[in-house]
């Protein structure tokens, strides 16, 4: 299902229509009817995936219980799934090699690893089976996140009305992600941006290649919070407030303030279910946080470059942790001072990101080291 394109518009407004004419007991069917729907149309493999990972879920978790084998059973399989569609896939349509990923199951997978973890640890229990589909079979969130929790769904699922208020901020939502993907992505991005960077004469090709980086950057932000922007207002219209996944990241003062504004359910999760279990275990923050990266990496893209770009965050994010020990000892600085410090820390906070993006937007790994190499100045692109 392409979110840009008049069919997203449609099951937009036949779920929402739907949904709030049936009654009340009835909605939360109608809701996972829509997204059956949709997959049948748009991925019947995924709906297939969804259907069975979501069953093997429910009935291993439906009674509590302190045994560990359940959680196991059910994480491993959905790993598994997801590895055998992400490793060594092809990125290129056009590659016989390319098999596309199901619809969704990169967002779904954490779910069901995120529901499963908490039933285990006890702070999700005696879930009726409808609230449980319905918040697999959520349409808003399938096709591109956001990666939403089940306690938070199933609150708004017990409180949600109709709100008039709710279903005005829904459209203005749903109409900032259109703005964001088709205006600033697609036209001021891509061609406008894109059509500068391929005419101007620039002094070095380094100039060049960083601002790819950044047009790069740039597109992937609002192109994917635009995403985001529309999940979240489907939500609204039917009532339901999911999680933010964006919040302004680029005036990220540090790192760590980066990821905490960048895809945030995604870093979330990672913190929750990869950082503080390796943490607890072997009691090193550097190692749980360039775990937890590394994982992040992977679940974009199993693949050798993502794999690197994993590992360079999580180490300029363990640099930073160090340096956060040692910063109370350094001289505070006030007005002006302070303020060209703050400037600094947030030049090199963009710098690093946008060196990150020369590893993610070349096709592989050797292509993204000599982008590299040439933005740093040491060798011929």
């Amino acid at each position: 299902m392409k979110i840009v394109s008049l069919a997203m518009p449609f099951w937009i407004a036949v779920t929402v229509l739907v949904t709030w004419l049936s009654p009340r007991s009835w909605q939360p069917r109608v809701m996972i009817a829509a997204t059956v729907a949709s997959l049948i149309v748009y991925s019947p493999v995924s709906l297939v995936l969804l259907a069975f990972l979501s069953l093997c879920t429910y009935l291993l978790t439906r009674r509590r219980t302190e045994s560990i084998l359940p959680m196991v059973v059910v994480i491993g399989l959905t790993v598994l799934l997801l590895m055998m569609y992400k490793w060594n896939r092809s990125v290129d349509p056009r590659d016989p090699g390319f098999v596309l990923i199901p619809l969704g199951l990169s967002y779904y997978a954490l779910r069901i690893i995120h529901f499963v973890s908490d039933s285990w640890r006890g702070s999700i229990h005696r879930v009726p089976a409808l609230d449980f589909f319905a918040y697999m079979f959520f349409l808003p969130v399938l096709p591109a996140g956001p990666i939403n929790r089940f306690q938070g769904f199933q609150r708004s699922l017990r409180r949600r009305r109709w709100d008039a208020v709710l279903f005005s901020r829904g459209c203005e939502r749903i109409l900032y992600g259109y703005v964001k993907i088709v205006f600033l992505a697609n036209f001021l991005v891509n061609r406008e941006l894109a059509g500068f960077i391929a005419g101007a004469s620039f002094p070095g090709v380094h100039v060049q290649q960083y601002l790819e980086c950044v047009k790069y950057g740039l597109n992937l932000y609002f192109q994917f919070s635009g995403y985001s922007d529309v999940a979240i207002g489907f939500a609204l219209l039917l009532g339901f407030r999911v999680e933010e996944n964006f919040h302004f990241p680029f005036l990220a003062v540090n790192i760590g303030d980066f990821w905490k504004r960048w895809h945030m359910t995604l870093s979330s999760w990672c913190r929750d279910y990869i950082y503080i279990s390796v943490r607890a275990l072997h009691g090193s923050p550097g190692l749980a946080v360039v775990t937890a990266m590394l994982v992040l990496g992977a679940w974009h893209e199993f693949s050798w470059r993502y794999i690197v770009w994993g590992l360079y965050h999580g180490a300029g994010i363990a640099l930073w942790q160090v340096f956060q020990r040692v910063k109370p000892r350094l001289p505070a600085r006030r007005g002006v001072a302070g303020m060209m410090r703050s400037v600094f820390s947030w030049g090199l906070t963009m710098n690093f990101v946008i060196l990150g993006f020369a590893i993610t937007k070349e096709p592989d790994l050797r292509s993204a080291w000599r982008v590299f190499r040439t933005l740093l100045g040491v060798g011929a692109p």
